[in-house]
């Protein structure tokens, strides 16, 4: 590991701790709930003093609440023994950051504790949704979309630049979700499989439980109703899977978390066809080890019971 450089947000830690910040401010928290929240995003970080990004943590969570005028007495404290300390500097001079580079970052780490100590000691107000984000796909349901070249439609195309009447779909995906949750229990995101070729009409029936396999590895992301309708999206079924099933075939499925806290859309992951990404997952040993997938599944195969229930 080394120094990628000398400000604060230079490393990719720091910048992406910065969108979760700005993304738990948007919470209905208190201050203390929104430090509660933003150190389970990163609790091995934020509660190991002799972790290398433990100083990043404290700094950029201090540097993020003044900025937005949030005040919480134990987070600017704790920033201000950072600095007062020499606790960042060591960690910096440990990563094998230069004695100049170091100079410069300890300018910028003064002009950090200047504005901590001129803090107003109460938090402004500031914008937050009212309850968490509805879900708009229903776990095990299945999906399907218009495709062009195996492509779905763009979600972000403004209609301004988008002639739907000269996109002529080709096919349709269809897509399976196998997973979905709420980033600290407000931010909606899902994980999906999908199939691995184009279909020429939606099917439905005996056609989609026996014929339709669904190809690992499995995708993630967001989805607002404004993209579930440009996306074309219709609900083609629900089915009683078996989570056991669902987990043998698609193994070590995970939160999608950071989907939801950076908007990541899942409309990135619904491409049929091309090059399948590679997928891994962390021993508890935390070596990271490539997942090997069983044989593509069919409907019939994660049924939780016989015969395949719609609702």
């Amino acid at each position: 590991m080394g120094a990628w450089g000398l400000g604060l947000y230079s490393g990719d830690f720091a910048s992406d701790l910065k969108t979760t910040v700005a993304a738990v401010c948007r919470l209905p928290l208190d201050d203390e709930a929104l430090v509660e929240a933003v150190c389970q995003s990163e609790r091995s970080v934020a509660a190991d003093p002799t972790n290398p990004d433990h100083t990043i943590f404290w700094l950029v969570l201090a540097d993020q609440f003044e900025k937005r005028g949030i005040f919480s007495p134990y987070v600017r404290e704790t920033a201000l023994a950072i600095i007062d300390s020499g606790n960042d500097t060591a960690a910096m001079r440990a990563l094998g950051m230069k004695p100049a580079d170091m100079r410069k970052r300890m300018v910028q780490l003064a002009a950090l504790r200047a504005r901590l100590l001129a803090q107003l000691p109460a938090s402004r107000d500031r914008k937050i949704i009212k309850e968490p984000e509805p879900y708009v796909f229903e776990l095990h349901g299945v999906y399907a979309y218009p495709t062009r070249g195996g492509s779905a439609i763009n979600p972000y195309m403004p209609a301004k630049r988008f002639d739907r009447a000269a996109w002529s779909p080709d096919g349709f995906g269809l897509m399976l979700i196998v997973g979905r949750g709420r980033a600290f229990g407000y931010l909606a995101w899902y994980s999906a499989v999908k199939v691995a070729e184009v279909a020429a009409t939606v099917p439905e029936g005996d056609a989609l439980a026996l014929d339709i396999r669904w190809a690992a590895p499995p995708f993630y992301g967001t989805c607002n109703r404004a993209h579930f309708r440009k996306l074309e999206l219709r609900e083609v079924g629900i089915f009683r899977l078996d989570p056991v099933q669902v987990d043998y075939f698609f193994p070590h499925l995970a939160h999608g978390n950071a989907y939801a806290v950076s908007d990541i859309s899942i409309a990135n992951g619904m491409k049929i066809g091309g090059r399948a990404s590679s997928s891994w997952w962390r021993r508890p040993d935390g070596r990271m080890e490539p997942i090997v997938f069983p044989s593509a599944p069919n409907l019939v195969e994660l049924a939780l019971e016989p015969g395949i229930s719609l609702r």
